[in-house]
């Protein structure tokens, strides 16, 4: 082989290690920014490490004590008690931010008809100011999820990872998505 046929050789191997070590570069990136976001949904972004998902496991346990309560007062067989039972038992299961999503978007289908229901039954003092409890600590979550942050990291990773560029190299290195909660 001639000089002239080495060199271009050369060149061009050059030319792609450097394709592929961008690509490489740019997907490794973009996934470590990925799972920064999403751990930010998981553990949250300050000192108090508040999240999404802690606000999620206080109402996974608020379903675990109103259908206790519901069990108490012998009304676990209404229909939306049944359904907040299966989504308790549901809640360790699930996997990813678009099941926390689904399920949350039932629970705020059901839990009110739910707490809704037990409050038209005949419930002692006790219970009644347990009910309340629940309740209360369900609206405190939710109101804390309406207005976490993550949304907003989600928002900033799709900004810093738009563009031609960046889109390729998504496209071509299978970079992790991130999925807003709603």
């Amino acid at each position: 082989m001639d000089y002239k046929k080495k060199s271009i050789i050369v060149k061009l191997g050059i030319v792609i290690v450097i394709i592929s070590s961008s690509l490489l570069n740019g997907h490794l990136q973009m996934n470590k920014k990925a799972n920064q976001v999403e751990k930010i949904f998981m553990e949250g972004d300050d000192e108090y490490h508040l999240s999404i998902h802690y606000d999620l496991e206080k109402i996974d346990d608020t379903l675990s004590y109103t259908i206790s309560l519901a069990k108490a007062n012998q009304q676990e067989s209404n229909q939306y008690i049944k359904k907040i039972q299966t989504l308790h038992k549901e809640f360790s299961t699930l996997k990813d931010i678009d099941d926390f999503s689904v399920w949350y978007q039932n629970i705020k289908d059901i839990f009110p008809l739910a707490i809704s229901h037990l409050e038209s039954v005949q419930l002692s003092k006790e219970h009644r100011g347990m009910l309340a409890k629940y309740k209360a600590t369900y609206n405190s979550a939710t109101h804390t999820i309406a207005y976490s942050s993550y949304n907003d990291y989600v928002r900033e990773y799709e900004k810093e990872t738009d563009g031609i560029i960046a889109g390729f190299v998504k496209k071509v290195t299978n970079v992790k998505k991130v999925k807003t909660f709603d």
